[in-house]
């Protein structure tokens, strides 16, 4: 059985910083299939993987995307704007943590079933509509997915912390114990495994946002001569 690769580079510019690749993954043939394939993780198509709202992380502004949707969103791209200018954004789960708030069962941002703007994302509908990357307005979570990052302090040989971040693919494990009740997502099967470039070079820019130029450049010469070997490098997820 194929085994799941991996590599590892220094940051060049931050000494204590070291990142760890799924080199499968990368080199996969992976592409979001939403309207195209998808069938949702609650089994809705139109709501994807936006059933719980998207969870803010520290590099998520709540008041620039409050802004966004005061100054920038109107009701024809965004289904339910005036539910956002009328009783907000955000909620708070049991634990704490702040997310977009959850309307009629997925995201407030997330357009449904025959919504003339049309349907997924309104954040990503006002990028397109602007010429913007999808990602530039989206929460942290929303434009790194399929790809998740996690970062451990440890111990380098000279007795002093080092940041280890780790990129590889946001598996159900991924969400905690809820995501073994998703009913589906991005790696069940080979549906979503149809794109016409690898992985590193569709996600690119989303890439260099998280791991910096430096970085990325290295790990893409790295992933190219690995291509050009000619051996199969095949993504499998984890049980």
């Amino acid at each position: 059985m194929p085994q799941r690769e991996w590599v590892t580079l220094d940051d060049p510019d931050e000494p204590r910083r070291r990142y760890t690749f799924d080199v499968s993954f990368l080199l996969s043939d992976y592409r979001c299939v939403y309207g195209a394939g998808c069938r949702g993780i609650s089994g809705r198509a139109v709501l994807g993987c936006c059933v719980h709202g998207a969870y803010l992380n520290e590099d998520d502004d709540p008041a620039a995307l409050e802004a966004l949707v005061r100054d920038a969103l109107d009701a024809e791209t965004m289904q339910f704007h005036r539910s956002a200018l009328r009783k907000g954004l955000y909620e708070t789960d049991d634990e704490g943590d702040t997310h977009t708030r959850v309307v009629e069962g997925g995201c407030i941002f997330a357009n449904r079933e025959g919504f003339a703007a049309g349907e997924g994302c309104a954040l990503h509908h006002l990028a397109v509509r602007r010429g913007e990357d999808p990602m530039t307005h989206k929460p942290t979570v929303c434009w790194q997915v399929p790809l998740h990052r996690t970062i451990e302090e440890k111990v380098g040989n000279d007795g002093g912390t080092i940041e280890v971040h780790t990129v590889h693919a946001f598996e159900r494990g991924d969400w905690g114990e809820g995501g073994a009740d998703f009913t589906w997502w991005c790696f069940d099967d080979g549906t979503a495994f149809v794109g016409d470039r690898p992985l590193f070079r569709t996600m690119e820019l989303e890439l260099r946002t998280m791991v910096g130029d430096a970085v990325y450049d290295e790990l893409a010469g790295y992933l190219e001569d690995r291509a050009a070997r000619g051996t199969t490098v095949r993504f499998l997820p984890t049980a």
